[in-house]
């Protein structure tokens, strides 16, 4: 099954055959947008298999600039991908279906363009892969949809739908967002070096953020930095650690400058000084492989 009456809401069991039609709507836009379009990728509920979902293929499209893809609409509308009017400078959306050529009430396919370089780009690989990898959550982003399609089945029912996901997918692509960059070499910006001083508490090491990553509090995702005695301005480290806290509204990376991977017990007692603060859970370079058992 492909497609769904436009304004209704209804989840199906995943189809192998959408995994297909995503990857030949790929090559179809591939050959229409060329270079414009640095990477094109199947994304959304579809591109998750444990999970039911909405018959309708997203596909995501990182564009090099919106102008590039604004020069290719004709030939867009031309094979069928129709220009759909969005409130969001961040995203252009085209979309396939009977109700965009005139000819009947379906919609079959969302194309997300977003900029290659932007958070909206990584936001919808990282929401995809991490539910990929923790079946746990993508079962309880399941039940909250089955909850929401079954209170909102028609008429305005789609724009409650998705309403109501806002609070789950914000907090899942905060997850998301530190669990992609686990094991990864990332650049910290120092802005509280070793010895800094905030109120009572001196931290015995180097504290900075990400320049360029957005974290979970709208500000750039912030950084232990471990391997360093002295206080330093910037480094570069592998991220070897999350810290995540269940009461507020961000994570913090842990990453070390020597590369070495530490213990939970080591990485508690680095972050100890002002982690003790909030109800958190550690997770190591060891858990990159598993479920986040205790984050479910």
């Amino acid at each position: 099954m492909l497609g769904l009456k436009r304004g209704t809401v209804a989840l199906v069991p995943h189809e192998k055959a959408w995994e297909r039609e995503a990857a030949k709507t790929a090559e179809t836009l591939r050959g229409i947008l060329g270079d414009a379009a640095a990477d094109i990728q199947h994304v959304g509920s579809t591109a998750i298999p444990a999970i039911r979902a909405k018959p309708i293929v997203d596909i995501a499209v990182a564009a090099r600039s919106f102008e590039e893809i604004n020069e290719k609409q004709p030939e867009l509308e031309a094979r069928g991908f129709y220009r759909c009017s969005w409130n969001d400078e961040t995203q252009e959306l085209f979309a396939c279906g009977s109700y965009y050529d005139g000819t009947g009430d379906k919609q079959t396919h969302f194309i997300h363009v977003v900029l290659a370089d932007g958070t909206e780009w990584r936001n919808y690989l990282n929401f995809r892969d991490y539910l990929n990898a923790f079946p746990a959550e993508a079962k309880a982003y399941e039940a909250l949809k089955l909850s929401l399609a079954a209170a909102n089945p028609e008429d305005t029912g789609r724009e409650k739908y998705t309403a109501g996901k806002h609070a789950f997918i914000r907090q899942i692509l905060r997850k998301a967002l530190a669990w992609s960059l686990l094991g990864k070499t990332v650049r910290v910006t120092v802005d509280r070096p070793a010895g800094y001083r905030h109120g009572s508490t001196v931290y015995p090491l180097n504290y900075g953020y990400l320049s360029g990553v957005v974290g979970g509090d709208g500000e750039a995702l912030d950084a232990y930095l471990l391997g360093l005695s002295e206080p330093v301005r910037e480094a570069e480290a592998r991220v070897v650690g999350i810290v995540h806290r269940r009461n507020d509204a961000e994570d913090k990376l842990i990453a070390a400058a020597d590369g070495r991977s530490r213990s939970r017990e080591e990485l508690r007692a680095a972050v100890d000084f002002q982690e003790k603060h909030f109800d958190t859970v550690i997770q190591t370079l060891a858990d990159a492989d598993r479920v986040w058992t205790e984050l479910t």
